[in-house]
This record gives C-alpha cells, structure tokens and sequence, in this order.
C-alpha cells in the first residue's frame, strides 16, 4: 500500500504546487492557457509518439484490454443515460455528469502508470489512450447533440457529424497517435539526434502537464451543485471501476494490463472537459467543479483500488 500511495501522492502533489503557484505567484489566466496550449499542442502528443512509435503493437493483451475498457464504459453511460431518464433531471446538468465520469484526465493516467508500472506500462498507456480518447470524445459530442437540443452540435444530423470529425482529426493527441502508428507499422526510425531531442520534450510534458492540472482546479463549488459532484464522484470512482473489474476478470485479463485497466478504471475526469463544456452549451461551472473534486477524490480511490484489486 505504501508502495502505490507513493507511486501516486507525487501527481497529486504536482498539481497542487501548480495550484499554488497561480494563486500565489504566476496569476495571469493568459500564462497558464498558453502553458496549456504548449502541454497540450505539443509536449504531450511528442510523448505519445515517442512511446506508440517504438510499442509492440502485436500484443492480443492490449486488444483485449481495450475492448474490456470500451464495454466497461458503455455499461457506465448505459446506465447513466437510464437513470437520467428515470430522474428526469436538468439535461445540462447531466451533460456535465456524463462527462465528468465518461472522460478520463490523460496526464494523470501516464503520471501514475510510470511510476507503478515502467516503461512497458507506458508503453501500452499510449496506445490504450489513442483509442480512447476518440471512443469517449465521440459519446461525449453524441449526448450533448441529444439532451441539448439548441446546442451548436444538434443543429442537423449533417453538422453534429461533421463537429464529432473535426473533434477527432483535430484532436492533436490523435494525429500524434496515428504518426506514431504509422512509423512504428513501417518501421520507420527517426535520426538519433531527433530521437534524443523528442526524448527530452517528452520527459518534460507531464510535469509541465499536472502543474496545468492544478493550475485549473477551482476549490469553490455553488452549493446547488453539491449533489451533481457527489454523485458523479461516487460513479465514476466508485461504480465504474468495479464494473471494470468484474468485466477483467470475465475476459481473463491479468498481469500488466489489468493494472493498466484498472489505472484507467479509477481516474478523474478530463480538464479539457470544461472546454467542451462550454462550447457546445452546457454547464462548464459545474463542469469545473466535478474536475476539481473527481481529481481530489481519485488520489485515496487509485491507492486502495489499485491495492485490492492491481
């Protein structure tokens, strides 16, 4: 337990120095939202190249594990989408609770997967995210079209197809993703001294990534929105990683990859979600609200879960 509570407490620590350092020193918005661009446009597709471009991709483990993890989310949003409908609560207020538990915070998934897991963890976290990060943009950008109907997404069937295209091939960790592919399928190699240069890029984007994660999570919470955060903190730390521990263990997935599934299973939601949040029309105050506090919660359910089950 010690172990992991170490492996884990530092990316937590990280983001919290990155909160301090906003309120207390570096203050400007416009700093941190281009510390963000560079992290995000960047840094962290240089990572994912470097590592997709050299991984074995022939591994029926990770074939199988992402499939695990596309069928562990679809039962989450299944159920989300019926209690929603049983409820009948305020459809924006849903769009925020169905991303704060579908999407995943990607820096946090490889700051805690190294330390735990090596590089050949690392190596299978990359791959794994390429494919899920176009899974859950796609069902994300699929319910905002739904339950906000006067949402720039709905416009037409013709434009919310178009927006989910241009969210996926803009997206510069997928077009990072498919380079990477690419060279590793043609097994292209790069100069040695282009190799090293990116090496040294990649090994700076996940702490420069988690400071922008503190530097963005906002502590104070309208009381209104209480009982949104609860329960979306509860589903998505609680309820999905147990339903993606039942779904491993049905599929015989052991070793690395359960770790890696059950990593995934258990992070906060994704801070590009409140972007997301606020340009196709829903609640990005209650958005950063559930990133704030999912981010908060996930450090003790990563280090029992990851204990009990990893």
């Amino acid at each position: 337990m010690n172990e992991i509570l170490a492996s884990t407490l530092p990316i937590f620590l990280i983001s919290l120095l990155g909160n301090l350092i906003k309120r207390r020193w570096l203050k400007s918005d416009e700093f941190w939202r281009g510390i963000e661009k560079l992290s995000y446009f960047f840094l962290f597709p240089i990572m994912l190249f470097s590592y997709i471009s050299v991984a074995d991709l022939s591994a029926s483990s990770m074939i199988k594990l992402v499939l695990a993890l596309i069928i562990s989310t679809c039962i989450i949003a299944v159920g989300l989408i019926c209690y929603q409908t049983k409820k009948n609560s305020d459809n924006i207020q849903f769009t925020s609770t169905f991303q704060g538990v579908i999407r995943y915070n990607t820096y946090i998934f490889f700051g805690v997967s190294g330390p735990l897991l090596g590089s050949e963890g690392l190596a299978m976290v990359s791959i794994i995210s390429s494919y899920m990060i176009i899974f859950t943009n796609v069902i994300t950008v699929m319910v905002f079209a739904y339950y906000i109907p006067n949402s720039s997404v709905a416009k037409s069937y013709k434009a919310s197809f178009i927006l989910m295209l241009k969210l996926i091939f803009r997206n510069p960790l997928i077009i990072a993703s498919i380079i990477g592919f690419i060279f590793n399928y043609a097994n292209l190699e790069l100069h040695l001294g282009v190799k090293k240069t990116l090496s040294i890029l990649a090994d700076s984007a996940l702490s420069i990534g988690l400071l922008n994660v503190g530097a963005g999570l906002k502590f104070a919470m309208h009381a209104t929105l209480l009982r949104n955060v609860l329960l979306t903190s509860c589903v998505k730390l609680i309820i999905f990683p147990i339903v993606t521990v039942i779904v491993l263990s049905l599929m015989s997935i052991t070793g690395t990859a359960k770790s890696i599934g059950i990593v995934y299973s258990c992070l906060p939601c994704a801070s590009t979600a409140y972007v997301l949040s606020r340009q196709l029309g829903g609640d990005p105050d209650s958005m950063a609200s559930i990133i704030t506090f999912t981010t908060i919660f996930s450090i003790v359910s990563l280090s029992i879960l990851m204990y009990l089950w990893g």
